[in-house]
């Protein structure tokens, strides 16, 4: 699965963009390989109307699932949910950081309940 988060480096210790259309770096993560490639946000090359469809359509391309934000503006978040891209807001600190909290929200949903909780 891959997550795109914005930065404002293109490293993982770098911070979470807190306004997703200004920040300067994109990172795309292998969320299972922690494998990465940073490029310049599109949306600060991008203008216009369809801007954000553009945009929603590259993340697309790059076969990105899943999008970190410390907030998203309400364009782009229905132009993701149109291609299929979930958006993750509130998201803050390091990127690094940010894919650990995610990964600790994905082990809370599988938690594995003892058997006597099972037998009612």
């Amino acid at each position: 699965m891959k997550i795109a988060i914005p930065s404002t480096l293109p490293t993982l210790d770098a911070c979470v963009g807190v306004q997703f259309h200004r920040s300067k770096y994109l990172l795309i993560i292998d969320f299972n390989t922690m494998e990465y490639k940073a490029v310049t946000n599109p949306l600060l090359l991008l203008s216009g109307p369809a801007a954000g469809k553009l945009f929603a359509m590259q993340l697309s391309e790059e076969n990105v699932a899943i999008v970190f934000a410390g907030n998203c503006n309400s364009s782009i978040l229905k132009s993701l949910g149109s291609v299929g891209i979930q958006v993750i807001v509130g998201m803050s600190g390091s990127v690094r950081r940010a894919l650990e909290h995610f990964k600790e929200m994905c082990m809370a949903d599988t938690i594995i309940m003892p058997v006597e909780a099972m037998q009612d």
